[in-house]
């Protein structure tokens, strides 16, 4: 079964603004620029798990009103996957919760809140409050019927985490695993990238959620590994030929799964990784 035919045949209901996709499980997507953000919630029996807080505390009012109606007596907390700013920019409205990161996450927030990357949006008037609890490469929490792995995964950005729901076998991805393509955003990164693959493939996981993008079975991980061999093989030949960065000429349909178009905002991405390919080759 093809990704877009596995995406649409996955149950979701409705909960107000949040789509529910387990008994405890809860997603909320907020179009931002041309794409979309996805986070999630995860009810478990002592605590409740928000997962990305998206792009201002305004946008995860959602999360906060259903935390009030189906968890108001657990404790929140709130999980970084990465420390890009459609990530966290929303941690202000879960104010005095436990917010668990990678470690190098609060340095990346402190150095992204000082960038002089105009893509990158000033931070909201109530701040980015940081990380307060980090770990290494991994962080378990066991909580009733509930096991939740964090685990650190570089190659889009050297903070990077998932966080997987072994008893469901959900991967929420953050931005490790995005559709219709990955983003490279961490310099030296393409061999942590495709190590990062390698060894999510090896998990048990019958849906992933990924930050940008449908909910999707295993296969999103392939197609992201193949997109990311692919370019970097791509590029590593162009300048064996002598070929200069503004002569590339790669393709995205050379490089995804067949039958996925792309719209303007990821052909800019596209565009983009072959770009930072190229200098990282």
């Amino acid at each position: 079964m093809g990704l877009s035919s596995l995406a649409a045949n996955l149950p979701m209901k409705k909960s107000g603004d949040m789509e529910q996709l387990t008994d405890n499980v809860y997603l909320h997507t907020v179009p931002f620029e041309g794409y979309t953000i996805t986070g999630a919630v995860v009810v478990a029996q002592r605590r409740a798990f928000v997962i990305d807080t998206l792009i201002s505390p305004q946008a995860v009012q959602p999360v906060k009103e259903l935390l009030a109606d189906v968890a108001p007596d657990r404790r929140v907390v709130v999980i970084d996957t990465h420390h890009h700013y459609d990530h966290v920019y929303g941690n202000a409205a879960f104010s005095g919760s436990d917010i668990v990161a990678h470690r190098l996450c609060p340095r990346l927030i402190r150095e992204q809140s000082h960038t002089s990357d105009e893509s990158v949006p000033p931070e909201p008037p109530e701040g980015v409050p940081l990380p307060t609890i980090t770990f290494g490469d991994r962080l378990t929490y066991v909580d009733g019927d509930t096991t939740l792995h964090l685990i650190h995964t570089p190659g889009h950005s050297e903070d990077s985490i998932v966080v997987y729901d072994d008893g469901q076998r959900i991967l929420f991805a953050g931005d490790t695993v995005e559709w219709p393509l990955p983003e490279f955003c961490q310099r030296d990164g393409y061999a942590p990238f495709v190590k990062t693959l390698r060894q999510l493939k090896q998990l048990p996981i019958d849906k992933v959620v990924p930050g940008h993008g449908p909910v999707t079975g295993k296969e999103i991980i392939d197609a992201n590994q193949r997109y990311v061999e692919g370019i970097y093989e791509a590029v590593r030949a162009a300048r064996e030929n002598a070929v200069s960065r503004h002569q590339l000429e790669l393709p995205a349909e050379w490089f995804l799964p067949g039958g996925v178009t792309l719209d303007a905002t990821y052909l800019a991405a596209h565009k983009a990784n072959v770009e930072w390919a190229y200098d990282d080759a």
